[in-house]
């Protein structure tokens, strides 16, 4: 018998024995069985009660320790909202306007467009609509403070035209908690700690990294597609990332925060931010493509838009007020119907996240009413669609693979630093007669891949990339490619 099926036997409770909570719990534990999920925490609110929690399987395959509804999982993106009620608070108080300019706040910041430079504001670094595409190697490779990756970022170009399309972006959430910091007068993780988790009583919410060990955390787990494998991951401590994704969380205490944001912006009779500035990042701000593959994982969905740290889209025709988290193979989600004053927590310890927003959709369903459908086979299928597209790209990225050529120039004519503005200094050296890349946190061999191209991969970074050279009019080697961006050697 495999590990994850003797997990499946443990789960932790806490919920009034009700014909609609025994719904929940056998649409959880299908999702468990359908997805062989190592562990899994769920939690329901109505109503402003907590009427379902419960966690199940395991948070570490090799003891078979339980998931309990106080387990902490990596909440990621989902931390997101937190940094954006943060900043309400802050408008709150008149400390801060969403539309203030960002250098109001953090003089130093600038991006590479002089339009979009002079123009931004707080509300567009929070709803996605810079113009940056997301660099997210400044900070999962990095090792760069936080100010130094948000300084860094301001010298890539846009993609996008100022405010013309929807654009994710983490560093742009970065620096919306460092307004926070700059407005209040104390960094993020003190702000939301002091004036969020503790009136909440989110008693086990953590963000720093030593402390999310010391206390009953889940381990990570990796799906591997191609072997149908799960194995262990040793997660990171992206401290950088702060108010874009680095709260760690329970089901009981994001149950909490659910209460908190379906009765805007109380909690059992205190206020804490005004109801107006809480729907204010409720509101659509930016336009996401609604098409044949946006429809792909929101197949009941009409209208889809960003809000303030929010996705906000219709669902069945309720309004539908979510937001997903992925980090150190975590997923995680966390839904609002506010007409309905429901909500839904789902959190999981490995990287399949169809298989929680399944059971959200299912959960759903339920809440408002509607005849469901069998979800888990819906992105069962859909998952293996996209799995098996990621492979065909890459067989036919390697059949256009050039396998019989050979570098235009000897191993040590590639030595030397290369100079990005943004990225910093790669270093290629030659060692046991091949090219080896240090760059930030990465260290890899390269492998020749054709023509002057080389390739570099390291597993446990999820590091696979291809690096290009490029020589002058003379053949000497003049710059390198990486990540769509240009190192000039030195």
């Amino acid at each position: 018998m495999s590990t994850w099926f003797i997990a499946a036997f443990f789960t932790f409770t806490v919920y009034a024995k009700t014909p609609e909570a025994a719904r929940v719990d056998a649409l959880a534990q299908a999702t468990v069985d359908a997805w062989r999920l190592p562990g899994m925490a769920v939690a329901v609110v109505r109503d402003d009660r907590v009427v379902f929690l419960k966690g199940y399987g395991a948070r570490n395959l090799e003891d078979t320790a339980p998931v309990t509804p106080d387990t902490l999982f990596h909440i990621a993106s989902t931390s997101k909202a937190f940094t954006t009620t943060a900043m309400a608070m802050l408008v709150d108080e008149k400390k801060m306007s969403w539309d203030d300019p960002v250098r109001k706040h953090l003089p130093w910041f600038q991006l590479s467009d002089p339009c979009a430079d002079s123009l931004v504001t707080l509300r567009d670094i929070v709803s996605h609509r810079t113009g940056l595409k997301r660099h997210d190697e400044l900070w999962d490779y990095g090792t760069w403070s936080r100010e130094e990756i948000i300084r860094r970022i301001g010298a890539v170009e846009l993609t996008k035209p100022f405010r013309s399309a929807y654009q994710y972006h983490n560093i742009m959430f970065m620096t919306g908690g460092e307004t926070v910091a700059a407005a209040s007068g104390m960094p993020w993780s003190q702000f939301v700690t002091t004036r969020i988790f503790h009136p909440l009583a989110m008693k086990n919410t953590v963000i720093a990294h030593d402390e999310w060990l010391r206390k009953e955390h889940s381990a990570s787990y990796r799906y591997d597609f191609a072997t149908d494998a799960i194995r262990p991951y040793d997660d990171f401590d992206y401290e950088s990332l702060g108010p874009a994704g680095s709260i760690k969380s329970s089901a009981r205490d994001l149950a909490q925060w659910v209460r908190f944001q379906l009765a805007g912006g109380a909690i059992d009779g205190k206020r804490l931010l005004s109801e107006d500035a809480l729907k204010e990042t409720w509101k659509p701000h930016t336009l996401l493509p609604v098409n044949d593959e946006s429809r792909g994982d929101n197949p009941v969905t009409n209208i889809n838009a960003y809000g303030l740290g929010w996705r906000v889209q219709d669902y069945r025709g309720e309004m539908l007020v979510s937001h997903g988290g992925a980090l150190n193979y975590h997923r995680t989600q966390i839904a609002l119907l506010p007409e309905q004053k429901a909500g839904v927590v789902v959190i999981t310890n490995i990287n399949r996240g169809y298989a929680i927003i399944g059971l959200r959709n299912a959960l759903l369903d339920m809440l408002i009413g509607k005849e469901t459908q069998d979800w888990n086979a819906y992105f069962l299928a859909y998952d293996r669609k996209l799995d098996e597209k990621a492979e065909k790209d890459k067989r036919e990225r390697e059949a256009k693979r050039h396998r019989d050529t050979k570098p235009s120039r000897e191993l040590s004519a590639y030595a030397g630093k290369y100079s990005n503005r943004a990225y910093g200094d790669v270093t290629i050296t030659v060692e046991d007669n091949g090219l080896v890349m240090n760059w930030q946190r990465v260290r890899t061999p390269l492998t020749h891949y054709h023509f002057d191209t080389f390739s570099g991969v390291v597993e446990e970074l999820d590091f696979d990339e291809r690096i290009s050279f490029d020589l002058g009019p003379d053949g000497d080697v003049r710059t390198l490619e990486m990540f769509g961006e240009e190192f000039r050697r030195e």
